[in-house]
């Protein structure tokens, strides 16, 4: 930054301040003046001015230290402007810098030839020849101590922390010696919970007997516990006094106090794809000691209506690998097609921090009507399949950049497992980057194909339908597809969809967007004839995500503007 010219807090004073320097470098400056931490309601009389003014060389050179310039030129001139105004022209050439000329870093101790540590040392982030950096130099030292204290030498400590600063020959030299201290260890983990079994405890549990003990350890366990959906309270007692001799094992007890067996929930709700909709669910946590849950679900709106359930066995970790047994009638109606179907799976989840994944075998037993004799029917199949997501994000709630992908394979034989042989593919994805502090890009795709002779030989359920809330915007939900001699929407083979939305924040929690959305569900690629729609939108963001409302239009056919809502989180 070459320049800046800004109002201060105080109505009656305007400063500049030029030269070579970095965002960080200028507001620092700004904020190291008693000039522009004078209150906006002190009267900013001529004297005070003058003895405020006096102290800005001093003031703005200690203000580059941080940043290892330690021999700036500064100068400065005023002027008084009409109506009691000051205004204040700084200029600062930073100088040379103040360089690393040695880094000295020494342990002793228990620890002082431990490898690990010394690898620890070796990462500090100053070396000879680089600037001086106090950040740089404070996060080193705390990184340092808190990387020693994860490899249990929880007595860790500075004996010495030195910077020997020589402006002379712009020179700094640095000096850290630390001891170590004992590393301890867990030791024997004991539980008190009499509800639940042992063997879960142990799976659920990340650390084992011989880890290093740290903060970082008991912190894992802790929310490992509490994330597992067993319990309400989850209290560590451990004592460093009573580490076993010569092994340095500390011995750890868990105490665990159950949650609420019973669970129940009830909400409404309101989206343009499915109508008015409620939610009435049931959950029992405590079936028996072994982890295994039931939950309840009845899910009846305007268009769709659910009642279902899913019992699971914690395999592993029940967070992170289980058996899920799930069962479901629902029943749908969309433009002239009514379906009651009833659905039995069986999946293997394992469950990550950077997506999701499962095996599964499925039972689906469907009874359809498509207004037409010729498309009536009842089908029963039993589907193999594979299904997962990854994504990469910080946040999935609220994403400033992120990225997810799912894919999804299953499929059926004739005479074996089902009334029809094929093979489907549905492939989907989302990208949000936000490119400056109120504005984001948001992207979405969906491509899918069936490998089948005749799409006509599966229920609705298992073909491909385009528009809608999550689809293309514009069009009521699954309006796009072939349809017969009689207007009856067929659904099709293959579905190829993308929306294209920007992002802008307008106040606080509030943004608006602007999208467009494209998309086709056709019985053969040949055949791509794309419906398009468009429109804008408000957004609100809260702690579950965004509530989402839009204004779109078809751009392909004639028709009024159509509302879409929905909510939920980014990614």
């Amino acid at each position: 930054m070459l320049g800046g010219s800004l109002a201060c807090a105080h109505p009656n004073l305007i400063l500049n301040i030029e030269g070579n320097l970095s965002d960080s470098q200028h507001k620092n400056i700004r904020s190291y003046l008693s000039l522009t931490r004078l209150a906006d309601h002190e009267p900013l009389t001529e004297s005070l001015f003058r003895r405020l003014y006096r102290k800005i060389p001093k003031e703005a050179a200690k203000a580059l230290e941080p940043f290892g310039y330690y021999d700036p030129e500064i100068s400065s001139n005023e002027q008084q402007l009409q109506n009691g105004k000051w205004q204040v022209n700084i200029k600062v050439q930073p100088g040379e810098p103040i360089r690393i000329s040695t880094v000295d870093i020494t342990l002793s101790g228990p620890g002082a030839e431990d490898e690990q540590l010394k690898k620890i040392v070796a990462q500090f982030p100053l070396h000879k020849g680089d600037i001086l950096h106090h950040q740089t130099y404070s996060q080193g030292k705390d990184r340092l101590i808190a990387s020693i204290l994860e490899n249990g030498y929880q007595q860790a400590g500075f004996q010495q922390s030195r910077v020997k600063v020589s402006k002379r020959d712009f020179s700094a030299a640095i000096q850290l010696k630390l001891t170590t201290g004992l590393c301890y260890h867990i030791g024997p983990i004991a539980y008190q919970a009499d509800f639940i079994d042992k063997a879960l405890l142990k799976k659920i549990n990340p650390v084992q007997e011989g880890d290093p003990f740290s903060p970082k350890a008991l912190t894992r366990m802790r929310q490992s516990f509490f994330n597992a959906g067993y319990f309400d309270s989850v209290d560590l007692h451990y004592d460093l006094a009573q580490a076993q001799p010569g092994t340095n094992k500390v011995p750890v007890t868990i105490v665990l106090t159950p949650n609420l067996t019973h669970k129940y929930g009830l909400g409404l709700g309101y989206g343009t794809d499915t109508g008015p909709r409620g939610t009435l669910e049931y959950t029992n946590r405590h079936i028996n000691r072994f982890g295994h849950q039931l939950e309840l679900k009845l899910r009846p709106s305007q268009r769709k209506n659910n009642l279902g359930s899913m019992y699971t066995i914690p395999i592993g970790d029940p967070k992170q690998e289980r058996l899920s047994i799930t069962g479901e009638y629902k029943t749908e109606s969309f433009d002239n097609t009514e379906t009651q179907s009833i659905d039995a799976t069986i999946s293997h989840d394992r469950i990550r921090t950077w997506g999701e994944y499962s095996t599964y075998l499925e039972f689906l037993s469907e009874d359809y009507d498509i207004g037409s004799d010729l498309d009536s029917d009842q089908t029963s199949f039993i589907i193999p399949g594979i299904k997962g997501s990854v994504f990469w994000a910080r946040d999935r709630i609220a994403t400033d950049k992120g990225l997810r992908l799912s894919a999804k394979v299953f499929g059926s034989e004739k005479n074996v497992l089902g009334d029809a042989d094929f093979i489907q593919i549905d492939l989907q994805g989302k990208g949000i980057y936000r490119f400056s502090e109120n504005w984001r890009f948001i992207g979405r795709t969906e491509v899918g194909t069936t490998l089948i002779d005749d799409i006509y030989d599966l229920p609705p359920t298992l073909r491909f339908y385009a528009g809608g809330d999550q689809s293309v915007r514009g069009y009521g939900y699954k309006k796009i597809a072939p349809t017969d001699s009689e207007g009856n929407l067929m659904g099709a083979k293959n579905i190829l969809t993308y929306s294209l939305e920007l992002e802008r924040k307008i106040y606080q929690q509030w943004s608006g967007a602007a999208f467009y959305d494209s998309g086709m569900a056709m019985n053969s690629f040949s055949d791509l004839t794309m419906h398009s729609g468009a429109g804008v939108g408000l957004r609100w963001s809260g702690i579950f995500g965004q509530v989402r409302l839009d204004l779109a239009k078809a751009l392909d056919e004639d028709g009024s503007w159509r509302i879409h809502f929905s909510l939920g989180a980014d990614l």
